[in-house]
């Protein structure tokens, strides 16, 4: 069985794949190709140090820090800006509606992406933003 991290990721890639006309990817390099929607990539992250209850019996807890790399590209400024914000959007309306992820996390904290627009030789410009996500979750043993 997936240690509950593990099992955490993957329900919250789950949850953006739902997410009807965009790309989602986990832990991939730079994205070769970039949907008309937009495309998102999630990095694993850090779950930090495990905090312990009192005693030091198990279970431990985590906030586990996820980074979704958010991409919309497009020549044209305004049709850009709107793909972003639809598609912050859209991540936003889907965590929303499963704050713990089918109960595998007690909930998640996020705030609006930090954005840059890039200029790519010989493509239309590429808008990206990262949004750290904290996933709470508690597992059986620090390795669980």
């Amino acid at each position: 069985m997936a240690s509950r991290s593990e099992q955490a990721l993957v329900a919250l890639v789950d949850r953006l794949r739902q997410i009807p006309d965009i790309g989602v990817e986990r832990n991939s390099a730079l994205p070769e190709r970039i949907p008309e929607g937009g495309l998102v990539v999630m990095r694993d992250g850090d779950p930090g140090e495990p905090e312990q209850a009192l005693g030091g019996f198990e279970p431990v807890y985590y906030r586990h820090a996820v980074e979704l790399e958010l991409y919309a590209e497009s020549g044209d400024q305004a049709i850009r800006d709107q793909t972003f914000d639809e598609l912050a959007t859209a991540i936003g309306t889907a965590l929303d509606a499963d704050p713990t992820l089918g109960g595998l996390v007690f909930g998640m904290t996020y705030g609006r992406p930090e954005v840059k627009t890039d200029a790519v030789e010989g493509g239309p410009a590429i808008k990206t933003g990262t949004i750290t996500l904290v996933l709470d979750y508690e597992a059986p043993s620090p390795l669980g």
